[in-house]
């Protein structure tokens, strides 16, 4: 290192002599430099195998159709270089529509009574399992609704309750 800063003061300065102390202290400062900075030894940084290379070169091409595909190319296309590539496809979101035959039961008083309240067990079964569903209930086709037997166990309507107790039959009523 030494020989290498006397020949370029030379070069830069021909037939001056350098100032006393310089080479020392210019030497004590470059080597002070390169040992704080820790230089990549030439050991340390090998060249890449051909398998680490390919590997490398695999991602690369996967993230440049990844960013290309956000950034307005078509994702079918992205998805069919990657295919060829034998590459992973890219994540899409998708937006799926089922028809499900569903059977529920439900007490109510009317067809349509009783479809909005298989409705609204679906709906209620749904938004509690934290996923985005959203149920189109407009464009929903309602194919059946069978009327089944009559619930005895179901409350009396609020508007049929009066304040006078009226027994229920067979409960002191006598039929004559």
């Amino acid at each position: 290192m030494e020989a290498v800063l006397r020949d370029a003061w030379d070069a830069f300065h021909p037939g001056h002599p350098a100032p006393l102390g310089w080479l020392t202290h210019t030497v004590a400062r470059l080597h002070d430099h390169f040992h704080t900075h820790q230089l990549v030894r030439p050991a340390a940084a090998a060249f890449p195998t051909v398998d680490g290379q390919f590997a490398a070169l695999r991602r690369r091409v996967w993230q440049t159709l990844r960013d290309a595909a956000a950034d307005g190319v078509d994702p079918d296309v992205a998805d069919h270089i990657l295919q060829t590539l034998d590459l992973p496809t890219l994540a899409r979101r998708w937006q799926v529509r089922l028809t499900l035959p569903v059977t529920i039961e439900v007490t109510a008083t009317s067809r349509d009574e009783a479809l909005e309240a298989a409705e609204e067990a679906i709906d209620a079964a749904l938004t509690s399992t934290g996923h985005d569903t959203y149920l189109d209930w407009h464009h929903a086709t309602r194919d059946d609704a069978t009327a089944g037997a009559v619930d005895t166990t179901t409350d009396t309507p609020a508007d049929l309750r009066s304040a006078i107790a009226v027994p229920e039959p067979g409960h002191g009523v006598s039929a004559s």
